[in-house]
């Protein structure tokens, strides 16, 4: 088979990060929320009606069945069980969780011998189409170029799931920098507050870096308590973006965060910020 883009794992609630892996999969279909086709298209299954199905179910091409799946496969079960699809890298690491669901049917798949189509009725929401484009962008590793997060067709949807990235993988891909007392924050994308957050993980550890996704984690990064070096003064470049798009009018209820309040966050941790 191609080189796998997904995983199909057994799903376990206590066990961490990820179960035991069902199936490796080439590719998916009609995974991502907004990509869903205008009209239900429904998958052939005995047990479950076509008119029961108001959308079609995520199918997964090309699948290489393993463990327990492959052996309810072979026996005929009904059950086939209750799956998450993971969305792999180059390499065949997990990058995230995508959605979760019970796997309902399975057809013989065109794209080999011995190899299934799965079709997977989703209980938990698809992800967006932003999603597949962060996916895209760690798929041979941790990024090497800059604002990676901020291209068009990402969003804020992208960015929550950029940061999920990027928090899962901080330690396994995070490479080796020099020392330093100053970082440069580059605040031409930071529109928003996970913009914020992803700008920020950049100018600490480089391209893919993490620093936190919300005021507890980023303090916990910042003061050190994980492998983040704190740093001691903080450049914000085109800091007038963020203060233009963020505004000043405090914090209420459970709006995002405003630039000045964004600024009180960087100093309550001993950091000088400087904006430029």
């Amino acid at each position: 088979m191609q080189q796998p883009k997904y995983a199909l794992a057994a799903y376990d609630p206590e066990a961490a990060p990820y179960d035991e892996i069902w199936a490796l999969c080439a590719d998916a279909e009609h995974l991502f929320a907004d990509q869903l086709p205008d009209r239900p298209c429904h998958y052939e299954d005995a047990d479950t009606p076509s008119d029961a199905l108001t959308e079609p179910p995520v199918r997964l091409l090309g699948c290489a069945p393993r463990g327990a799946l492959r052996d309810a496969l072979e026996s005929g079960r009904g059950d086939l069980g209750h799956g998450r699809v993971l969305r792999l890298g180059r390499l065949g690491r997990p990058l995230q969780h995508a959605v979760e669901g019970e796997v309902v049917a399975w057809i013989p798949s065109a794209r080999g011998r011995g190899l299934v189509d799965l079709a997977l009725d989703p209980w938990t929401p698809r992800p967006p189409r932003a999603a597949g484009i962060v996916w895209d962008a760690w798929w041979s590793g941790r990024p090497t170029e800059p604002n990676l997060w901020a291209r068009d067709g990402t969003g804020a949807d992208g960015r929550a799931h950029w940061l999920t990235v990027a928090r899962e993988h901080a330690r396994r891909l995070a490479p080796g920098r020099a020392p330093t007392t100053t970082y440069h924050l580059d605040g031409r994308h930071i529109t928003d507050e996970p913009a914020f957050y992803c700008a920020l993980g950049e100018a600490v550890h480089g391209p893919g870096g993490y620093a936190g996704r919300s005021p507890d984690t980023l303090t916990d990064c910042l003061r050190g308590t994980t492998d983040t070096p704190s740093p001691r003064t903080l450049i914000w470049h085109t800091a007038h973006t963020a203060r233009t798009c963020l505004g000043v009018t405090p914090r209420t209820d459970d709006r995002a965060r405003t630039f000045e309040e964004l600024l009180t966050l960087l100093r309550q941790t001993n950091i000088e910020v400087v904006l430029a």
